[in-house]
């Protein structure tokens, strides 16, 4: 869920002690593990039966290619901003991708209403 990783990362960001630094870490780390199996049914459920094996592949294939340009991508907004601001960074991109699900969900809503 991008909300629970999101309320992680802002608390990764803000965490004044070692212990809610913790507490954030786990909330990204389980916002996150529900995020790749969700979208991943909702790929496979878009596409018919016999394009299943390309959707889940092309799931795999955007996450590990998100997964590898992060590490560069936060390198630079360490080296620019200080190691912190890789936490608020992410937040933002966990909150725009939270944006993301919740048009996409409006819109089904929308096409089933029809």
């Amino acid at each position: 869920m991008p909300s629970v990783e999101t309320l992680g990362l802002l608390l990764l960001w803000l965490a004044p002690s070692v212990e809610l630094a913790m507490l954030g870490a786990a909330l990204t780390g389980f916002g996150f593990s529900l995020v790749f199996p969700a979208f991943g049914v909702e790929a496979v459920n878009l596409v018919p039966a016999a394009s299943r094996g390309a959707a889940v592949g092309a799931d795999s294939l955007f996450i590990d290619l998100s997964l590898g340009i992060t590490g560069p991508l936060a390198g630079a907004v360490a080296s620019h901003f200080g190691f912190v601001s890789i936490f608020l960074f992410s937040a933002m991109a966990s909150a725009m991708g939270l944006g993301v699900c919740v048009l996409l969900y409006r819109q089904a809503l929308r096409l089933h209403a029809q």
